[in-house]
């Protein structure tokens, strides 16, 4: 997932700064975003602050907001990639999500679903190819 950065209409950004769900103490990640496609990659940066699994909320929201994605097309995952071969990569899923009035935006419900390798592999290779992530992994279930 290191080479996504490099791809046409992706925007990066090292550190991206938000704040955690709860406390509200600030905290940082790695973001890795395509705001035509309504995708982001988000990697927990080692740095002692609150972490990803703290903030999904808030996360969602932010991206959305900054880069002008509509709430009902984001697909969001974050990576926890440190030392080693060690990464996990979840989907981030809500109950649901919209824009109110002051053009904000909520999140409810949280939940993070593990990718298994294969699908971590398939993905990176779908998005390599220049393709957006299935609806089946939006972070708001599509209207059946």
């Amino acid at each position: 997932m290191n080479n996504l950065s490099t791809l046409a209409g992706v925007t990066h950004a090292l550190p991206f700064h938000l704040y955690d769900d709860v406390k509200q103490q600030p905290t940082r990640c790695e973001l890795v975003v395509h705001p035509a496609q309504g995708w982001a990659v988000a990697t927990e940066l080692e740095n002692g602050t609150a972490g990803l699994s703290q903030c999904p909320v808030t996360l969602a929201a932010k991206v959305c907001q900054q880069f002008n994605i509509d709430p009902q097309a984001l697909t969001l995952f974050t990576r926890y990639a440190y030392t080693g071969n060690y990464e996990n990569v979840y989907v981030v899923r809500f109950v649901s999500g919209e824009r109110d009035l002051f053009d904000g935006v909520r999140f409810l419900g949280p939940r993070r679903d593990m990718l298994r390798p294969e699908e971590v592999d398939a993905l990176v290779q779908q998005l390599s190819s220049g393709q957006a992530p299935a609806p089946a992994w939006r972070a708001l279930t599509p209207a059946a």
